[in-house]
């Protein structure tokens, strides 16, 4: 088996920027997305009706019926 030699790799920097001022910059200038109230009633609505939430609320309401919560 032949021995490898090992060699340095050398990258440029293409910016003058670190990542974290680059990360730091992005979390300042964030802007807030619009929240359409309508489509997140909507979407909280089909998830109220998927059999797994409705098996929960179902076993809250009997637990609670029955004094254990």
């Amino acid at each position: 088996m032949a021995a490898q030699s090992a060699s340095k790799v050398v990258l440029k920097s293409t910016t003058k920027m670190s990542l974290n001022e680059h990360f730091t910059n992005m979390l300042k200038n964030k802007q807030p997305m619009p929240v359409n109230s309508q489509a997140t009633m909507q979407q909280q609505l089909q998830m109220e009706n998927t059999p797994s939430v409705q098996a929960a609320l179902k076993l809250k309401q009997t637990l609670s019926y029955l004094g254990v919560l």
